[in-house]
């Protein structure tokens, strides 16, 4: 840690070392450190998020009709709560018999980490009031999340713009995004959206495949610049240093390009709940491309970590420490977006119910978006239904587990600058 942690120079020079391991650990962190963390791999856990367990995010609003509610954010297809017919957008006044309300929000947030089924009391908004609709009952069963939910292509006559969800940065799923983004390249559109709202990143490879598809780069150009603290330096990787990183494919930087799209212009989605690889998506295509975001400011994390392991023969530890280490900036030396990337068009997707479908040109995010790149999109996106109501968000489940998500990790460390 007084190697290689980027905040070594704020360690504490005598902590308490009369305690556990895990509360001596975090008493070595930096005050503003939010993301490094330990772990013990032997560990059964028995609490994670309601989309692990059931396939979908929701959040937790006050109403200006109902008082509290939930509301749910995202369901994965083809995940248990799909199977039962739960949508996006759909309200729920009860988990298992539990009213939400302000006291008994911990409550409920504990019910659906649990994993140990749920009962949702839906309600419908019909004439500006709720009236009650089905259970829905979903019990956990396991399912592969694909990462791109969607794709659509909007089209005023004149110009095309195309739409993708896309919800995880996963190593073994990069030829599903570049294959989507190539077919939206088919279609001929000139600008793209790119919905990260609840995406909490994952594999920077796929970040630098995703990038050198959207940009008009070559493989040795700066992807980003990875700054150590004082021992550690600077280390600065081009596209195809981070693309080669792992075995995933295509790892072909031709293979690659040849899918890439002429774009004016990407833009790109997020919420609170946007982090890690997709911020570093966002901050690294700036030198390179026009970007611009609409929606919320992401969660902040700007940083890389590294593993460490007991490496003794027998290992003595067993709890795997995963410090920060790096500050990501991009080719231009741009970053330090700890405190979050602020959009250029702030919007916020909680601020009105009904939520609409992902790709609905009604969506408060994608309709800025398309008022953006024309008046003429404008029609699109204007008969949102006259049922709106408004509610001041609480609690998001697709934010927490991006807050909980594992840091973008390096394989290796850089030689001690001596």
């Amino acid at each position: 840690m007084k190697v290689y942690y980027y905040y070594a120079n704020q360690i504490p020079t005598s902590p308490d070392v009369n305690v556990n391991g895990n509360t001596f650990f975090k008493s070595l962190l930096y005050a503003s450190d939010r993301f490094s963390y330990m772990e013990n791999p032997n560990e059964v856990k028995s609490e994670y998020s309601s989309f692990a367990w059931y396939g979908f995010e929701y959040a937790l609003l006050l109403t200006d009709v109902r008082g509290w509610v939930g509301v749910v954010t995202l369901v994965a297809p083809g995940g248990p709560s799909d199977k039962q017919g739960l949508k996006r957008g759909d309200v729920f006044t009860t988990v298992n018999g539990i009213q939400i309300n302000a006291s008994t929000e911990s409550s409920v947030k504990l019910v659906l980490k649990q994993g140990k089924g749920v009962q949702l009391q839906t309600v419908k908004l019909e004439n500006s009031l709720f009236k009650e609709g089905a259970v829905v009952t979903i019990a956990f069963s396991r399912f592969n999340e694909m990462p791109v939910y969607m794709t659509r292509v909007f089209n005023n006559g004149s110009k095309k713009v195309g739409y993708i969800f896309y919800n995880k940065f996963d190593g073994g799923q990069d030829y599903a995004v570049l294959d989507s983004l190539a077919k939206l390249k088919e279609e001929g559109v000139s600008e793209l959206i790119i919905d990260l709202r609840y995406n909490p990143g994952g594999d920077v490879s796929s970040a630098a495949k995703i990038a050198a598809l959207l940009a008009p780069v070559s493989a040795e150009q700066v992807f980003a610049i990875y700054q150590a603290n004082a021992n550690g330096g600077r280390l600065v990787k081009s596209f195809l240093n981070v693309i080669n990183e792992n075995i995933y494919l295509p790892q072909s930087f031709d293979v690659i390009s040849s899918r890439r799209l002429k774009l004016e212009r990407v833009i790109f989605l997020t919420t609170a709940a946007t982090a890690s690889a997709s911020e570093l998506l966002i901050n690294v295509l700036k030198p390179y491309i026009s970007v611009t975001q609409i929606g919320e400011t992401t969660i902040g994390k700007d940083m890389a970590s590294f593993a460490i392991t007991d490496q003794r023969i027998p290992a003595i530890f067993s709890n795997v420490l995963h410090p920060l280490i790096f500050k990501l900036y991009n080719a231009k030396g741009k970053g330090d977006y700890s405190g979050g990337i602020i959009p250029d068009n702030m919007v916020e997707e909680l601020a009105n119910l009904p939520l609409t479908p992902l790709g609905d040109s009604k969506d408060p995010l994608i309709s800025k978006a398309l008022m953006l790149i024309g008046n003429s999109f404008v029609a699109q996106s204007a008969n949102r239904s006259q049922q709106v109501m408004r509610t001041i968000p609480g609690f998001s489940s697709a934010e927490q587990r991006s807050i909980g998500a594992k840091d973008m990790e390096v394989s290796k460390l850089l030689p001690i600058v001596h």
